[in-house]
C-alpha cells in the first residue's frame, strides 16, 4: 500500500514478520543468548530487556 503526504512525500506500508524483525540475519539473537545466559546465573526476574528507539 503506497500513499502520498501533503508534503509530496511518497510512504509504503510494508508487513513485517517477525522473522524480519527478530531472524537470525538481525543482532537480536544475540542479545536474546545473553538474557537466557544470564536468566540461567540470576534467574527469569533478575534479567529484564529495556530498549530505546531514536
Amino acid at each position: 500500500m503506497t500513499w502520498t503526504t501533503t508534503d509530496e512525500l511518497a510512504c509504503t506500508y510494508e508487513p513485517l514478520t517477525v522473522g524480519a524483525v527478530l531472524g537470525h540475519e538481525t543482532h537480536w539473537p544475540h542479545v536474546f543468548a545473553v538474557m537466557k545466559a544470564l536468566a540461567g546465573r540470576l534467574g527469569d526476574d533478575g534479567v529484564r530487556l529495556v530498549v530505546a528507539f531514536d
